[in-house]
């Protein structure tokens, strides 16, 4: 069997760095002019309202344009750039909301403009249901129609599936049902993180690792200037090298290794044909996880800080993507609310497979699925429910009030401002990787 090529090389310049990398992997061998061409870069959302630093967090705006160069440049002129961010509380009248809203607040019109592509909102779009090792997902007619797919993730962690490269980047083409359902009670989400590709097959994977991120994979997360170009008409390939520049063993992620094992691939190095750089040249071991108090009750900063008479058990992979966004603002918010004194014997719930523990004088329900798992459960004292699909702002200051606790938004403002100033002021990092012309999200 031909050995997979693989591509990495450092980015120095536009297009001619991707160029390069492209040609190496021998990425356009089987790309026909007439082909129509779906870009699916990582966008996972954005936030109207605070600010954002973008780095590692979102394909850069640069790399997705001098794609679009590129394939303008091979004489393709069919060009979808197509992404699923989810859309999050409810839409107001003329309102953007998740792909639309981050378009714009990168600027991606200006690539519609000055090469005629287009923008496709997933959700915008129909959906269609296919099998995959017996397990039904609604998958975006967009991605499984495109006669040349380019998967373009982002080189960084993630605090539920330790990476999420090529494999898992694939998940923003299932709509929101399939995408609950990925985040099962007894399925793994890392096993259907290995069933994408078998259905959505990319033509060529582009790793974006300009910038990696540890504490993924949103806004929390430590970003570092990497300056990686890693392609491959093989996805599997490029998550073996992307996790490795990531500082893990491949077979240590588990979407990777099933995925691996179920097509009998190795992970092995030495079974891929490497162009231009080594990986170890950029390796740089980046952390994933958050550190938990060791009986399991909250944030291990907690400590520190004192806080005690409130439990809020670590995170699972039930919890899902939107309802994750609002996890730290939930625990920002608690925290905030601790004004020297213990509360007042209070539990918080998450994901979909939560029990509660005895002993608690109020369950706190942390969204609709946790709602519905105890609404019954004859051990909890006082149940409060912090409704949604997913939980909104306004719904846990609410319902945090209702327990005698007194949050301060003014302080998860002031740490959310305290992210990005981290990155101001230093030559590393680059907005303009990120921000078009006429981007209205330039907050960050």
């Amino acid at each position: 069997m031909e050995k997979p090529i693989v591509s990495i090389n450092n980015y120095e310049s536009s297009p001619d760095s991707l160029a390069k990398a492209i040609e190496e992997a021998k990425g356009f061998e089987k790309l026909q002019t007439k082909h129509r061409v779906l870009i699916k870069p990582n966008l996972v959302g954005w936030d109207p309202v605070y600010p954002i630093a973008p780095y590692g967090v979102y394909t850069t705006s640069r790399l997705v344009e001098d794609m679009v160069i590129l394939l303008k440049d091979y004489g393709v002129k069919d060009i979808i750039i197509g992404e699923g961010s989810a859309p999050r509380g409810k839409k107001k009248k003329d309102q953007l909301v998740g792909t639309r809203l981050i378009f714009s607040a990168l600027g991606y019109p200006y690539l519609l403009k000055k090469y005629g592509v287009r923008l496709v909102d997933f959700f915008e779009e129909p959906f269609e249901a296919v099998e995959i090792e017996g397990i039904s997902l609604n998958v975006s007619k967009a991605a499984l129609e495109a006669e040349f797919m380019i998967n373009m993730p982002v080189l960084k962690t993630h605090n539920q599936t330790k990476l999420s490269l090529g494999l898992k980047n694939l998940k923003g083409c299932i709509d929101l049902k399939s995408r609950r359902l990925c985040h099962h009670e007894s399925i793994s989400l890392d096993y259907f993180c290995s069933l994408f590709v078998e259905k959505i097959s990319p033509s060529m994977t582009v790793l974006d690792g300009i910038y990696g991120l540890e504490k993924g994979p949103y806004y929390l997360g430590t970003a570092h200037r990497m300056n990686a170009v890693v392609v491959s008409r093989d996805p599997l390939a490029v998550d073996v090298v992307g996790a490795m520049m990531a500082g893990f063993e491949p077979s240590t992620v588990e979407h990777i290794a099933i995925h691996a094992k179920r097509n009998n691939r190795s992970l092995d190095l030495d079974s891929l044909s490497l162009k231009g750089l080594h990986p170890n040249e950029f390796k740089r071991s980046l952390k994933w996880d958050y550190s938990w108090r060791e009986d399991n009750t909250g944030p291990r900063n907690w400590d520190k800080l004192g806080v005690s008479g409130i439990s809020i058990p670590k995170y699972d992979q039930t919890i899902c993507t939107g309802c994750s966004s609002m996890y730290n603002p939930l625990l920002m918010l608690i925290t905030s609310a601790y004004k020297g004194k213990p509360f007042d014997g209070i539990e918080v719930l998450t994901g979909k497979k939560m029990k509660s523990s005895p002993g608690f004088n109020k369950t706190v329900l942390f969204g609709n699925c946790m709602i519905k798992k105890n609404r019954k459960d004859p051990n909890i004292k006082e149940p409060v429910y912090i409704k949604g699909c997913p939980v909104a702002m306004e719904e846990i200051i609410g319902q945090l009030e209702t327990i005698g606790l007194e949050p301060d938004v003014s302080f998860f403002a002031r740490f959310r401002e305290s992210l990005t100033k981290r990155y101001r002021g230093k030559p590393d990092f680059d907005a303009s990787h990120y921000f078009m012309p006429g981007a209205t999200g330039k907050n960050a």
